[in-house]
Order: C-alpha cells, then structure tokens, then sequence
C-alpha cells in the first residue's frame, strides 16, 4: 500500500514539473527535477562608478543572513527554488524549505571561510540576505555597488534578479532605482566561490580562495545626469594635469569643471556626444614620492553632481635598464604580500586592516609592495598614497588558465579593466600586473597580448609587467653544471657526490664551467618584449635545490649547502634591454623553528643573505619583492606541524612574531641600498 502511495505521489510532483515551462521535456523525455535552472540576469555596469568614497551612500556593511546551499535548489525556477527573497509561511500548513530569519548570522565585508569553522574548506554556493530602507528621492538615482564578491555573484532585490558578476575580488555596480520600495527592500546575493578550470583564477592557488561579499556594500545615490568615473593625472612632462571625465545623461555640450583649489586651478570642458570631457591643465604640482607622500583635493562637478577625491601627481617610466620615478632614478626596495591582515585570519578588508599590514611593511625599509596575486580592497591604494607606499596591483592570472576559452578572456579582461578604473588616480600605484608565472605557449602569448593591450589602451601613465617563470628546465640544467663544479672544489660533498659531479661535467663536455667560475641566468621569456619591467620569480636555496637533488642522485643536503655558497656567484639579467625585478625569491620557515636544515628561520636568514649578495651585483635588477611579509593561508601547504594550511614564506608568521630574516633584509635595505630612495 505504501509503496503504491508513494508512487502515486512522485507521478503527480513529475507531472507538475513537466508542466513547469522551465521543466519542459521533449515528449518523449522523462522530466529532470532536480536540475538547476540557469537565470538570465543583466550584466552590471561595464564602467566602474569611481569616487565613491565623496558620494551619498547609504552603507549596507554589518550583520546579513547567510544559507548555505551545496546542491543549488534555491535558484528560482527549480522545485525547490524561491530563495531569491524572503518569505513565510502564510499559515502552518505552507511547506517552505528555508528561512533566512532563523538564518545564521554574517559579517559584511568578510569572509564566510573563517566566520564559521565548518565552511573554513567549503567552496560553493550560499545566499546573504538583508533588509533596509531608503528614503528615496526625486531626481535621484541609486546605484547597488559592491566592492568585491568571489567569485561568482547574482543580485537580486525584491526577488528581482537585477545583476551577475563573475571574476571576484573588483567592484561593480547595478542601478536599481525602478526596483526600491521605501520599507523593506529584500536584498539577496546568490555567490559561489567554487573555481575551476575556465575561471580567473583557476581552481589550483597557492592561496585562500575566500569566498562570499569580501569587500563594503553601499547604495550609492546620484542626480539622474552624473559623473561616472574620471582618470586625473600628470602629464610625462610634469607640466599639466590632464583629466578624462565620464559622464551619464548629460548631452552633448554640457560643460564639467575640475577644480583644484590649493593649485588655485579651476578650468571647465564641454562634454562631447559620447559623454566624455577631456581638460589638459598647466600646472606643476609638488610631486607625490614616498619621502613626501603630497595629496591634492580634486574636485569635479557637472550640472548638480560634485564628486572629489585626495589625488598626488607624480610620472613612472623606464629609461634603459632604470626606473624612473619623477624623472629620477629609483630602485624599487620592496616586499611581496597578501591581503590578509595580521593576528586575524581571512581577509583584510578596512583601511585599518590595511595600514597594520603596511606600517609593518614600511619598517622593514620598504618603498614598495607587491600586491600579489589578485587585486585588493580600494582601501590598499588609499592607504598607500597616504603612507608613501608605490604599488604593484595585479589580477589572478595564475599559473595555467584557459588561454583558449573566450569566457575566461571576458572575465580576465573585465577584471584588469575595473581594477584599473577604480584605482588609476592612485599616484602609489606605478605597475599594473597581468599575470603570475604562466609557462610559455603561443595561445598564452596571445592571451596576455590582449590584457596588455587593454592596459595601455586604458591607462598610459604607469607600467605594464608581469611575474615570469622563465624556462625552468633550462635554467636548472646550467644551474646543475656549475654546481657540479662548484662542488668539485669544496668539502661538502662526499668522494661519491664528487664522482657525480665529474659525471655532470663530463656529460657537459666543452660547456662544462671551471670549478669557481661565475654564472649569469638570462631570462629571456618572449613576453619581455611586451612589458615595461622585466618582472622573474626564482627560487634558488628552495624549490630549485629540491629539485636539482633527485635528478644529479646527490643528497637534499649536499645541494642546499653547495647553493647557499653557489648563489652569491650568480648574476641576474635578461635578454631585453629593460629594468629587471625579481618579484619573488624566499624560503619557508616556522616562527621559532631554530637550528639547521629546512623550515628553521636560521636556514631562511641563510637564502636571504645569499640572495642579497646575489642581487647586489647584478646591475640589471632595479628592485625585488621579497615571498613574503606575512605567513598566509593556503590549502596546497598541508604538512602537520609546520604549515598546517599556511605557506610559511612569511619574514613574519600570522600574528606579527618576527622570523631571522625580517631583519636581515631590514638590514640590507636600511644600509647598501640605503641611498636608492
């Protein structure tokens, strides 16, 4: 009897289904009931809505509601479907399959990860949820704008699906005037931070893939004709201050102004049939520089709408192998980090967060940071020109990625382009990233030609680079030579290395190196060509030793002692008649771990020293950033004990504990290269 009952009642739910156009069926096909349906949802606005922080907004940060949801039925149309909004039963007999009042509780911005302990390793959907109010008002318009949210997000409000972003970790914004009610706006983001193999990044990171609403919400408000966005810079000349200004609503032959009222400057241009206004302005500000950190109140305004901001003026260029700041040489004395503040785990998302994480930077003796691998928080940049702080940003092409997949260009470039918009009146940042060690092919080359066209296209003023991983089996097969006859004249190796080695050198033949002989690595990757800076990751004293043992059938320990004595005779260059950066080098060790061999600070402490006496004398290499400020969180590092999920390249750990090598390259940028700025 049950069992006819229960067949009875899974004929009706197919029928019902079936009769659910977003269910339709073939007629000889047996419905699907569990599929989730795809939405289709309006992209958001393709130009970022800039100077934000001068506006009207309503802040929409604090306590949300979060579901979490593995299987995805909350998306509407499904049987299950409805979670787009809030809702409660009308009576006790109505079957509702979630509730977002009896929700658990999450803080905006942040990470889900780290806010609940059992979603520290999830990776997939679930819903926020929050109520608010607004007054709204005639002649205005409000704008939903996000800082960030990884890495897959759709809007909706009042059950409206109102905007979709894919990428993470950039902001958008979507205008939901037509859609507010003055109480009670629903307001309900559907994100899932699962990455995989066509997404930016790619599933595989040596970091926190931290998911959910990272960064500030707001509801920003504008008159109906606003500026959207402006790029004020100095000129190459560092004699006029040129502005580009975006504008929505207004028509053609309404003017903007640009008022800069310490400069005593206030000059106005018509706005052309496209929207765009264009001003080159006379003048010759106090330059901004890191020993003197000078803003400016810039201050623009088109019919009823002002906007400002606090903008310093200063140029970057390359001239030969140099850098050129303020048309003055500069080496770029820096560190690498993430965006992960100290003493707390997941993400740093406030100004403050940011400034504890830099003021520790600037004590290392640093005038530049790496801001590694994906773009951070607006308050980075803030927070940088504030402290005198250059900056290199860049966006999450990392390792392999779908060099052939359309989508993946789309969101790729969407990302450089909105970090761009949002942060190209910065003066610390002077270098626009488009990728991290990628191995070389023709489709890879095509594909970062694309970004570094769009970033030229969109922002002139500030250099192009990319970390390169050069030819590692190359690399390594010279590096085993000349090791091999580095060993032949020392007392580390046994009488049975030795005999190895003379096997490494006779295979060589007449390229095999005299024992003490110098050896300079040229990178020569093609997408030197196309960058300004000659950006390389190498890691000599760790990754490479590791490596090199297996393969010349020499002990791990033979080969680490024979590097650290090998590296200062190695000489840095590359094949391009540019600037080279070394943007990471570095070794892992756990705070308070002291004594010999690997994860020991003493052994860390041991490759920086010999780093440095490496990169000293190599005159082609115009700065390095160091892997890394800070011990973080990453799931590929997983060994008990010593990383338990944190890489631990860190010269401090989680919390601020100073490891040997802090103070090595303290040392070392406070005394050699003491006098480069």
């Amino acid at each position: 009897m049950g069992k006819h009952l229960g067949t009875l009642i899974w004929a009706v739910l197919l029928s019902m289904l079936a009769a659910n156009p977003l269910w339709a069926a073939e007629e000889d096909e047996e419905p699907a009931p569990f599929v989730t349906p795809e939405l289709v949802v309006p992209e958001p606005a393709s130009a970022v809505m800039g100077w934000v922080d001068s506006r009207e907004a309503q802040s929409l940060n604090g306590s949300w509601k979060l579901l979490v949801d593995p299987m995805q039925v909350g998306t509407p149309g499904g049987f299950f479907g409805g979670w787009a909004t809030t809702r409660t039963p009308v009576d006790a007999f109505q079957l509702l399959e979630y509730s977002y009042p009896d929700a658990a509780d999450i803080r905006v911005p942040g990470d889900f990860n780290t806010q609940r302990q059992e979603l520290f390793f999830y990776r997939d959907t679930v819903w926020y949820q929050r109520n608010f109010n607004v007054e709204a008002e005639a002649d205005t318009r409000y704008h939903l704008w996000f800082g960030g949210a990884n890495f897959d997000a759709t809007v909706f409000l009042n059950g409206a699906p109102v905007a979709r972003h894919k990428g993470g970790y950039v902001p958008f914004s979507v205008d939901v005037t037509a859609h507010l009610q003055p109480e009670g706006n629903d307001l309900v983001i559907r994100i899932n931070n699962r990455l995989g193999d066509d997404t930016v990044p790619t599933g595989r990171t040596d970091w926190w893939p931290y998911g959910g609403l990272t960064r500030d919400v707001m509801l920003v408000a504008t008159p109906e004709q606003y500026i959207v966005n402006a790029k004020v810079v100095l000129n190459n000349d560092r004699n006029a201050i040129t502005a580009e200004v975006a504008t929505e609503g207004f028509a053609a032959g309404d003017e903007v102004t640009v008022v800069i009222p310490q400069l005593d400057i206030s000059q106005t241009a018509r706005i052309s049939d496209n929207g765009d206004a264009q001003l080159s302005i006379p003048a010759q500000p106090e330059l901004w520089h890191p020993d003197a950190p000078k803003l400016y109140r810039v201050e623009l305004a088109a019919g009823d709408d002002r906007v400002s901001d606090q903008i310093g003026f200063r140029t970057i260029e390359t001239s030969g192998t140099t850098i050129m700041l303020n048309g003055e040489p500069i080496k770029f004395k820096g560190i690498s980090t993430h965006e992960e503040p100290i003493g707390r785990d997941g993400v740093a998302y406030s100004k403050a967060d940011m400034r504890v994480l830099f003021n520790e930077a600037k004590n290392l003796g640093v005038n530049f940071v790496r801001a590694a691998h994906y773009p951070y928080s607006r308050h980075a940049a803030r927070v940088a020109d504030e402290m005198g702080i250059l900056l290199w940003e860049e966006v999450p092409i990392y390792w392999n990625i779908a060099w052939e997949n359309a989508d993946t260009l789309a969101i790729a470039r969407d990302q450089i382009s909105r970090l761009i918009e949002r942060d190209w009146n910065r003066a610390s940042v002077v270098i626009w990233s488009v990728a991290n060690e990628t191995p070389y092919s023709e489709s890879r080359m095509k594909f970062l030609g694309r970004l570094i066209d769009d970033v030229r296209e969109l922002d002139d003023s500030r250099l192009v680079s990319a970390a390169l991983l050069g030819d590692t089996r190359r690399e390594l097969k010279h590096v085993a030579a000349h090791l091999a006859a580095h060993g032949q004249g020392s007392d580390i190796a046994s009488d049975e290395e030795k005999a190895i080695f003379q096997g490494v050198l006779a295979a060589a033949g007449e390229a095999a190196p005299e024992p003490g002989s110098s050896f300079t690595l040229v990178i020569d990757d093609p997408l030197g060509e196309l960058v300004d800076i000659v950006s390389y990751n190498e890691y000599f004293g760790w990754y490479y030793a590791r490596a090199l043992a297996p393969q010349m059938g020499v002990s791990e320990q033979t080969i680490r002692k024979l590097m650290l004595q090998f590296i200062p005779q190695v000489t840095m260059s590359t094949a391009f008649g540019k600037p080279m950066f070394i943007s990471e080098f570095g070794a892992g060790a756990k705070a308070g771990k002291r004594g010999e061999g690997v994860w020991t600070e003493d052994y860390q402490a041991a490759v920086y020293r010999a780093q440095i006496a490496m990169l000293s004398h190599s005159p082609q290499v115009q700065g390095m950033t160091p892997w890394i400020l800070k011990d973080f969180r990453a799931m590929l590092r997983s060994l008990p004990g010593i990383q338990d999920y944190r890489n631990r390249k860190g010269l401090i750990d989680q919390n601020g504990r100073r490891k040997q090598a802090f103070y090595v390259l303290r040392d070392f940028y406070n005394g050699p290269w003491a006098d480069t700025h």
